[in-house]
């Protein structure tokens, strides 16, 4: 076999499509660890500020951040609003259950799992205080993680090409001068040696490369989401479930005075209403919808931030399994990170996490399985990428994903059945007796079950699957395992 080809890292042109949360965080992960100033497109003509809705950052995401930068991470908790606690929730505003955002790390033994070691040793800890504090979840305005990306990006000095998109792309088929041409939409033509799509659900990347694939299958859940200019009632994010509305809910703060609500509801399929509303729409909407609540006796503290809402938005919930090819196969100088290779994951709060593991398992392959030190530079072989590290890319990511979806699924599944449950023994008084009292049993059942997993673990298990993962170790842990197959000098 041929000896692999080194070139210099720093001189290596790449190109990014798509200037959102995934693409702006590799941008800076490429510059960070490798040195590579890519080239990021963006169609917006503009970032805005104020607009657009929010997202939950975790543990496993953060750590990627800090990672490429401590002022970067602490830019972005600053920006945003500790949760502290994750509270499952009735409609009247009683808790069923609180879980402190400590136990978002999953414990390191059975010993730091168990409650009676909790209660009998509250000094002992299972993780350090600094780790737990400086990756605290938060819920933050997309805009602001918009921005402190930008302005990380601007003081990296990498250029980002706004209002210009990809239209098409030709990978070209001569192996001694692999290379991937690109068509712009500002008329350009660019020429790179890797191009990396970072172009969401509906990706122009994906479909140069594997043509048109199915869009995902609607769930039947539609979620309308706004953002309310009125203080949180209660410290964290919370997860109201109704006994008497079909439907269940999530509010947390992203500011002192600023919180996000989200009301999922069960509907038949109308992509023409899933939009961001007109301001006299939205009134219109959260009007009607306050009032529902109202009457069926929803507590003031979930009801109130609907009528003091704004920047709101109606979504259809879809859903479909990562397609099973993240890079051109051919040459791998093409390759495919976040929405645009798997589909975002609703309930559980890793739509934006899964990318940014993407971009930091991705950097972290390529450093330790494509590239070489002589001095103080760095090499890398095109090569080494296609044969070790995209497979790599694939082994670890494909899995994850598939999974990180079924577990929120089964958490929105959770949701919907205390809510079904619940309000189908309050709206139906014609019932008999030994009917109604199976369906209030089930509901006492489901929310037996919540108690008793936030009692003996801390939080639900099902969140450890997200916030737990640790990438480098997880990437380090693939390298060590498939050492003998990688043969790297």
């Amino acid at each position: 076999m041929e000896e692999d080809s080194f070139v210099p890292a720093a001189a290596v042109k790449i190109a990014i499509s798509g200037g959102g949360i995934g693409g702006l965080t590799l941008a800076l992960a490429l510059k960070k660890n490798l040195g590579i100033t890519a080239t990021v497109y963006e169609q917006a003509p503009q970032f805005g500020d104020g607009v657009g809705g929010a997202i939950g950052m975790y543990p496993n995401g953060l750590r990627v951040m800090g990672d490429i930068s401590p002022s970067l991470l602490n830019a972005l908790q600053t920006a945003g609003r500790p949760y502290m606690y994750r509270r499952w929730q009735r409609h009247d505003g009683s808790d069923v259950a609180v879980a402190s955002e400590r136990f978002l790390f999953p414990p390191t033994s059975r010993l730091h799992a168990n409650p009676w070691i909790r209660w009998l040793f509250p000094w002992f800890k299972a993780r350090d205080d600094h780790e737990v504090t400086s990756l605290r979840s938060i819920g933050i305005r997309r805009w602001k993680v918009q921005r402190a990306l930008v302005d990380a990006c601007i003081e990296a000095e990498i250029p980002l090409i706004m209002g210009t998109r990809v239209n098409t792309m030709l990978v070209a088929k001569d192996p001694k001068n692999e290379a991937v041409h690109l068509e712009l939409s500002n008329g350009q033509s660019k020429t790179y040696d890797l191009v990396f799509g970072c172009d969401g659900v509906k990706s122009v990347m994906r479909t140069s490369l594997f043509g048109a694939t199915s869009d995902p299958a609607y769930t039947g859940m539609v979620c309308l989401m706004g953002v309310a200019s009125f203080k949180h009632a209660k410290d964290g994010i919370c997860f109201p479930s109704s006994s008497t509305t079909h439907c269940h809910a999530c509010f947390y703060s992203t500011g002192e005075d600023e919180q996000i609500f989200q009301m999922y509801f069960p509907e038949e399929e109308k992509p023409e209403t899933w939009k961001v509303l007109a301001p006299e729409d939205a009134k219109e909407e959260c009007v009607k919808l306050s009032t529902r609540l109202k009457a069926d006796g929803w507590h003031p503290s979930f009801v109130e931030p609907i009528l003091k809402s704004h920047n709101v938005l109606r979504v259809g919930l879809r859903s479909r399994d990562p397609i099973p090819t993240w890079y051109h196969l051919a040459t791998g100088r093409v390759i495919l990170v976040g929405d645009a290779a798997h589909p975002p994951v609703p309930y559980i709060g890793q739509g934006a996490m899964m990318a940014i593991e993407d971009v930091g398992v991705l950097v972290r392959l390529i450093r330790r399985l494509a590239c070489r030190s002589s001095g103080s530079s760095l090499y890398l072989s095109f090569e080494r990428v296609h044969r070790h590290v995209l497979p790599a890319y694939q082994a670890l990511r494909i899995p994850r994903t598939t999974k990180m979806l079924a577990s929120s699924n089964a958490l929105g599944r959770m949701q919907l059945e205390r809510a079904a449950a619940s309000a189908g023994q309050a709206q139906v008084k014609s019932k008999s007796v030994i009917v109604r009292m199976r369906e209030i049993w089930a509901i006492l059942v489901k929310e037996l079950g919540i108690k008793l997993q936030v009692f003996w673990y801390g939080t639900l298990p099902v969140m450890w699957f997200g916030s737990g993962y640790e990438y480098s170790v997880e990437v380090d842990k693939w390298i060590e395992a498939n050492a003998k197959d990688l043969l790297l000098e």
